[in-house]
């Protein structure tokens, strides 16, 4: 018996695809990206804090001030531009920030999915060695089952004696312990892998 015939590239690359999808961890780093991404945005915007633009109207005739003889009041409409020398120059540092941050986003997802595929393929194989391990046991019962039949019928008709009939009957009572170990092992393979899934297996074709 091997499990080798039960394994298929195409069908674990979509559990992992799944899992990349679904897993919310999968989806955490993602929104990191998407997070940088808008930082990136952001501070492409903020050189416009750098300028500062002002105006004054005044409709009335000019005036002079009486605190401030030197200064007036004019007629109409003065505007003023401001850049700050100081808060332009540190705009390219914020956007170099925000570029290796995005870098290491994307760094520390692809080493997540790196992990996340190694884990799928790991239990998606637990779970195939399980059902093996349940294809095997529930073959071995039927076959206990057939030889305490078959010995049982002689027992009663006096052809074997109660010793082998019991050790028969033992025999067939650990196939069936070993059987029920064997589903609760598939169950648990199951629900592993499922976790990472975030969906159950038989919804992935």
């Amino acid at each position: 018996i091997t499990i080798i015939p039960e394994l298929s590239d195409n069908y674990v690359q979509k559990l992992i695809d799944t899992a990349k999808v679904n897993y919310p961890k999968a989806k955490s780093y993602q929104n990191r990206i998407n997070i940088a991404k808008s930082n990136i945005a952001k501070s492409k915007l903020s050189f416009l804090e750098s300028i500062t633009f002002s105006y004054v109207y005044q409709p009335e005739q000019a005036q002079v001030n009486p605190v401030n003889p030197a200064s007036s009041y004019f007629k109409g409409l003065q505007a003023g531009l401001f850049l700050n020398i100081g808060t332009l120059f540190g705009k390219p540092f914020l956007m170099n920030q925000a570029k290796e941050s995005l870098s290491i986003a994307h760094h520390e997802q692809m080493d997540y999915l790196q992990s996340l595929t190694t884990e799928v393929k790991k239990r998606y194989y637990n779970y195939v060695l399980r059902l093996a391990e349940l294809k095997i046991q529930a073959s071995a019962l039927q076959i206990s089952e057939a030889s305490l039949e078959e010995i049982k019928r002689k027992f009663e008709k006096g052809e074997e004696v109660f010793d082998s009939y019991n050790k028969v009957l033992a025999d067939y009572t650990n196939h069936q312990s070993s059987k029920i170990q064997a589903e609760a092992g598939l169950f648990l393979a199951k629900s592993d892998l499922e976790e990472l899934l975030s969906t159950k297996l038989e919804n992935i074709k």
